[in-house]
C-alpha cells in the first residue's frame, strides 16, 4: 500500500509539472507584435525603421508591424500614449514634442524617451545634375521646395542650410511642401530648382538621380556660416558626404549633421525594450549591410550628454551593463527628468 501511495503521489506531482509547463514556457515567451512608426516608404526614417524591425524579428523572433505616417506629428502622440511601441525621431522633432513647441505641438509630450542616438542625420540642398547653382548662395530668387509644415525637423534643418549660404526662406520663392519626399518629388517633376531638406539614403533621391540625374549642393563650414546653422537648430553640426555616400554625389562635401534617436515611451514594457536594444547592440552590423545610413548606429554613439529627452529606464540598465553610462549621465538624465 505504501508503495502504490509513493507512486500516486509521484503520478500527481508530475502530472501538476507537465500541466504548468505550457504556463511557464508561454511566460518566457518573447512578445509577439511590436508596433513600430516611421515615415512613408521612400523616406530615410522609412528605410531605417524597417531594417532595425527587420534586424529584431530575425534575431528575437518577434513579429514587427511598420506603420507609415505623414509626419511625426502623427505619431509621437502615439508613442506618448503608448499606441505603439518604437520608432526613429531627430533631436530636434523630439525636443519640441518633449517641450510643446507651438504650432507643431500643443501638449509636452513627457512619455518619450531615448533608446539610442546616432549622428545619422545629414543634410543639403539638392538640384538636378544640369543645374546653374553650385552653391548655397546661389540659391537666391531660385524656386525651391520648403516650408516643410507637417516636418519640423526639415523646417529648420532646411533654414538652417541656406543659413550657411547668407540665405532665408525671404531670399528665394519657396514652394511650401509638407515633406521631405513631396519636396524632391517636386525637383522630379520640374515645379521647384531645388529641395532644401534631402537626406542620402531615401529611394526616392535614387529614383531622382534615375529619373533627371541630382547634384548636391555643399554648405558653407566658415564660423559665421556655423554660428547662422546652430542659432536656427541647436544641436547640429558641420558633416561631410563622401563620394558615393548617396547618388549623384562625385566629390566630398560639407553638410549639416544632426542626430536621430531610436526612441520608445514610458509606457512601453521595460523588458521589450531592453531585449530589443540588446538584439539591435548584438547584431548592428547587420544593420550596415542593409542601407549606408544605417553605419552611424553604432556603439560609441548610443549616449549622448547633450540629450534633447531622457532614456529610457531600460535602456539605462542595459547601457549600465554594457559599462558605457556614466555617472555624468545620471546628472543629465535627472535634469531632463527635472524639466518643466
Amino acid at each position: 500500500m505504501k508503495a502504490i501511495r509513493l507512486r500516486t503521489v509521484w503520478f500527481v506531482i508530475l502530472t501538476l509539472l507537465w500541466l504548468s509547463l505550457p504556463l511557464t514556457l508561454a511566460a518566457q515567451e518573447k512578445p509577439r507584435i511590436l508596433r513600430w512608426a516611421t515615415w512613408p516608404a521612400g523616406s530615410v526614417n522609412h528605410v531605417m525603421t524597417s531594417a532595425m524591425a527587420s534586424v529584431v524579428d530575425k534575431h528575437y523572433k518577434s513579429s514587427s508591424r511598420v506603420a507609415s505616417y505623414a509626419a511625426f506629428t502623427d505619431y509621437i502622440p502615439l508613442m506618448n500614449r503608448g499606441e505603439t511601441d518604437f520608432g526613429i525621431l531627430n533631436a530636434l522633432e523630439a525636443w519640441g514634442a518633449y517641450h510643446a513647441i507651438a504650432p507643431y505641438y500643443q501638449e509636452k509630450h513627457r512619455n518619450l524617451r531615448l533608446i539610442w542616438a546616432a549622428p545619422a542625420g545629414k543634410v543639403s540642398v539638392l538640384v538636378r545634375a544640369d543645374s546653374k547653382y553650385k552653391k548655397i548662395a546661389d540659391l537666391k530668387g531660385a524656386r525651391v521646395a520648403g516650408g516643410y509644415d507637417g516636418h519640423m525637423g526639415c523646417r529648420f534643418l532646411s533654414q538652417a542650410v541656406v543659413a550657411t549660404g547668407g540665405l532665408t526662406y525671404k531670399d528665394m520663392n519657396v514652394m511650401p511642401v509638407s515633406g521631405v519626399v513631396t519636396g524632391i518629388q517636386a525637383l522630379i517633376d520640374g515645379r521647384v530648382e531645388a529641395s532644401t531638406c534631402s537626406s542620402p539614403g531615401m529611394p526616392i533621391i535614387r529614383e531622382a538621380d534615375a529619373r533627371i540625374g541630382v547634384r548636391w549642393l555643399p554648405i558653407e563650414t566658415h564660423p559665421q556660416a556655423v554660428k547662422s546653422m546652430q542659432k536656427i537648430f541647436p544641436g547640429s553640426f558641420p558633416d561631410t558626404l563622401k563620394s558615393g555616400d548617396a547618388p549623384g554625389l562625385k566629390e566630398t562635401i560639407p553638410v549639416v549633421g544632426y542626430h536621430f534617436y531610436f526612441s520608445s515611451g514610458t509606457k512601453a514594457e521595460d523588458n521589450t525594450v531592453y531585449q530589443v536594444l540588446k538584439t539591435l547592440w548584438e547584431h548592428n552590423e547587420d544593420l550596415f549591410k542593409i542601407n549606408p545610413q544605417l553605419k552611424y548606429w553604432t556603439h560609441d554613439q548610443v549616449v549622448q550628454e547633450n540629450a534633447a529627452i531622457p532614456y529610457h529606464p531600460a535602456a539605462i540598465r542595459f547601457l549600465k551593463e554594457k559599462r558605457v553610462w556614466t555617472p555624468e549621465m545620471d546628472k543629465v538624465q535627472q535634469e531632463l527628468l527635472a524639466t518643466k
